[in-house]
């Protein structure tokens, strides 16, 4: 039909368009057919059929991905690695160092040939002659005696170290490693089901501890979180609620920081899923998928400490953090093994989602009103004796003999202990406030292929 003549009759005009779409579906399907009796050939088939799966790639969301040049920590991992190069390829041209790999090819070049020389100077490849050792042997027979002796002595020395060593090495990997503390607490006056989903953080950390956050002054995030670095817990975790359900998580590495601070989405608690399992108390194994940038490597680092170094197998427990375009799904399941060669999962729960919101460095502040420190942060320092206030000379005394007995119990320390004393704990000050590595904000969202982690 005519692109000009247009069907006046409606139910024509119907049938024509059936008719033309039958046709089109017809032709597709004797090309698909002919492609597919191409592809059963013996000789080209396997050839065709890689070519055709390799143009028929669907473009998806994820495939089509369009990194963030703005910061370095969201750039192309590969664009960063080729500046990386450029930078070293130029400071080894302003440095004169260039024109050694010229002559280090010349030098190969010549050892090539000299290589070539040797090699027709070498025996032909065949059965070793046991006359010519035998020779050799008896003519350094008496200089072979006098080092064979000396290898016995130095052999059994070494043995005897190796020994030892080996039985100490063999006591440390059946030695438990602690996991790490963690202590998560709430929002004030929280709800019942954040105080559930608590209880489920609690579980999925092996060093998971739950502190009940009280209300008032003194219990400020950046104070509470100073005061569990101090008393050697490695992270902190912070569960928020809005309408009395969980919207927000603060995870603060101790005892210095990063501070991350994620949304929080699609709770579900352990209780609610069909058919879940129940957990044990043996270390998980931990999978953090499809971090790319460096950004999402701080993340994957930050989650990745929460857990021991070394997981127990036994248990069969898993936790994935699957990070798909910014967001990171939360599972955690058990291996099920239903034969030798085959296993299923089974899911334990929780189950939720988290968004990143801010990455920031060190500590949260905790600063009164009028933006200067409050007070207490001072409360570790020494005694100011140069004040106008006035000093109990019992409690002056008192603190001048701990500190001498301090100072000598240090001096006889062995040195290794002084290091180790010398490197402490050391905790940001109250006021003291990390700058932003990286924030979320709306007009970032240009394009839906645009992705952070």
């Amino acid at each position: 039909m005519a692109k000009d003549k247009k069907i006046k009759n409606a139910f024509k005009r119907s049938e024509q368009h059936r008719k033309t779409k039958r046709e089109k579906e017809q032709a597709k399907l004797a090309r698909r057919m002919e492609v597919k009796k191409a592809e059963k050939d013996k000789e080209n088939g396997a050839a065709l059929k890689a070519e055709r799966l390799a143009k028929n790639v669907p473009r998806t969301l994820d495939n089509s991905r369009q990194f963030d040049a703005t910061s370095y920590l969201t750039a192309d991992p590969a664009t960063l690695r080729d500046l990386e190069e450029k930078a070293a390829r130029a400071s080894r041209m302003i440095n004169g160092e260039e024109p050694e790999e010229e002559e280090d090819e010349e030098s190969d070049g010549d050892n090539g040939e000299d290589d070539g020389d040797e090699d027709e100077e070498m025996p032909e490849a065949g059965p070793s002659n046991p006359k010519t050792h035998r020779s050799k042997e008896k003519e350094n027979g008496d200089v072979d005696e006098e080092e064979e002796g000396e290898d016995a002595d130095i052999a059994e020395e070494a043995g005897a170290g190796e020994e030892e060593e080996g039985d100490q090495l063999e006591i440390i990997p059946d030695q438990p490693q602690l996991p790490p503390k963690i202590l998560i607490t709430t929002s004030a006056s929280p709800c019942k089901m954040t105080y559930n989903f608590c209880d489920d953080l609690k579980n999925v950390f092996p060093g998971g501890e739950f502190f009940k956050r009280p209300r008032g002054r003194g219990y400020e995030i950046g104070r509470l979180a100073r005061w569990a670095a101090k008393r050697g817990y490695q992270a902190f975790i912070v569960v928020n609620e809005d309408h009395k359900a969980p919207n927000a998580i603060t995870l603060i590495n101790l005892p210095a920081g990063p501070t991350a601070y994620f949304r929080l989405s699609s709770v579900i608690s352990s209780s609610q899923i069909y058919g879940h399992a129940r957990p044990s108390p043996h270390s998980p194994e931990l999978i953090l998928n499809n971090f790319t940038t460096l950004l999402g490597h701080s993340v994957g680092r930050l989650f990745g400490s929460l857990f021991p170094p070394q997981p127990q197998f036994r248990g069969r427990q898993v936790v994935t953090l699957h990070n798909q375009r910014d967001f990171l799904f939360f599972r955690r399941h058990r291996y099920m093994f239903t034969s030798p060669t085959s296993a299923k999962l089974q899911e334990i729960g929780p189950r939720f989602t988290l968004k990143l919101r801010w990455l920031r460095k060190g500590l949260p502040s905790v600063t009164a009103p009028d933006g200067r420190a409050p007070a207490g942060e001072n409360d570790d320092e020494e005694v100011d004796v140069s004040s106008d206030e006035e000093v109990d000379a019992a409690d002056l005394a008192a603190k001048e003999k701990k500190d001498e007995d301090e100072a000598m119990a240090e001096m006889s320390m062995p040195d290794k202990q002084k290091k180790s004393k010398d490197a402490g704990i050391k905790v940001p000050g109250l006021a003291e406030e990390g700058e932003y590595e990286w924030k979320w904000k709306p007009k970032m969202e240009v394009s839906r292929r645009t992705f952070f982690l």
